[in-house]
């Protein structure tokens, strides 16, 4: 996968040593922190956790998968250990105990399948994530963000919302990291992603009432074959062979139809952006303005999710 670089060697020394995050006691409502770590330490303790604290990221993958949200929910707040990446505080986890920003926010998503692939897709297509790593249930992704450090909570909220505009619309995004004092549990992840040339995120975005939420959709049930995916992505290389000028409406028409064979179940969402984003940035006529189409072209798989779409040979 491209741009897996840096941190991923975590015997080296990084420079994101100089950041430091604060750790909380495994009691949630405790707010006093308990001390300092790096954010190699941490990014470290992520990827090998003492055996026993994977006893208990073990409980929480098993409440997640029997749907048992409550004792999901006990687990992780009774014995992980947590976090505040984004601020130091001081004494307490609160807004009006913020002594200082990190330079760092955090991304959340929830509930998600193929939770692995988006992890590797996401890290991959923005530079500006530092780290990416799946939370316990591995049904979840957290990310760190590079932002430049900020003064206070409402620029802070800015660079968030600036970059929230483009993860809702990927399924399973949770908005709630805009409070810069939410806790950040422990997790494990063998294969944590990072980079110790992360870009920083320097758009900013404004506050909305309530970010879009994808639809229930009922999905035909059918056995997916490699004839399937194979013929999926014959069908992206030859629509991009077919747009010769005028980008965005046959862009957007093909890409709506990707989203309804990735409804159906035919390629995941983030094997056909993966394929999208390609031949946008090899295409000679739209690789003009790549950043805008490819901003279209997931705006237009999203929706085309919502209706479902099966093959012709399939009937």
């Amino acid at each position: 996968m491209r741009g897996v670089t840096g941190l991923n060697n975590l015997n080296t020394v990084s420079k994101y040593t100089e950041i430091s995050l604060q750790y909380y006691p495994a009691r949630v409502n405790s707010n006093e922190p308990l001390g300092i770590i790096s954010l190699e330490q941490f990014l470290k303790s992520t990827k090998t956790p003492k055996d026993s604290t994977k006893a208990i990221f073990n409980q929480i993958a098993a409440a997640e998968l029997s749907g048992n949200k409550k004792l999901k929910d006990e687990l992780k707040q009774n014995n992980l250990f947590y976090f505040t990446p984004c601020v130091h505080v001081h004494p307490f986890r609160r807004y009006a105990c913020i002594k200082h920003f990190t330079g760092l926010l955090v991304l959340d998503f929830d509930h998600i399948d193929n939770a692995r692939d988006f992890k590797y897709f996401l890290f991959d297509e923005y530079k500006s994530v530092l780290a990416a790593w799946l939370s316990p249930s591995k049904r979840g992704l957290k990310c760190l963000v590079k932002i430049p450090k900020v003064n206070t909570v409402e620029e802070f909220k800015e660079y968030y919302f600036g970059i929230a505009s483009e993860m809702e619309m990927y399924n399973g995004f949770d908005p709630s990291g805009q409070n810069a004092v939410l806790p950040l549990f422990q997790s494990w992840d063998m294969e944590l992603l990072s980079r110790d040339d992360a870009e920083t995120w320097v758009t900013k975005g404004i506050n909305r009432r309530n970010f879009t939420t994808s639809p229930v959709i009922d999905k035909p049930v059918i056995e997916v074959t490699d004839k399937d995916k194979e013929t999926i992505i014959k069908i992206i290389n030859t629509g991009f062979i077919n747009i010769i000028d005028y980008g965005h409406p046959p862009l957007i028409s093909l890409c709506v139809a990707i989203g309804g064979y990735v409804a159906t179940g035919y390629i995941s969402e983030y094997e056909a952006l993966s394929q999208v984003n390609y031949n946008i940035e090899t295409h000679p006529y739209l690789k003009k303005g790549i950043t805008g189409y490819k901003k279209s072209a997931l705006s237009a798989i999203n929706k085309g999710q919502e209706k479902p779409l099966l093959l012709n040979y399939r009937g």
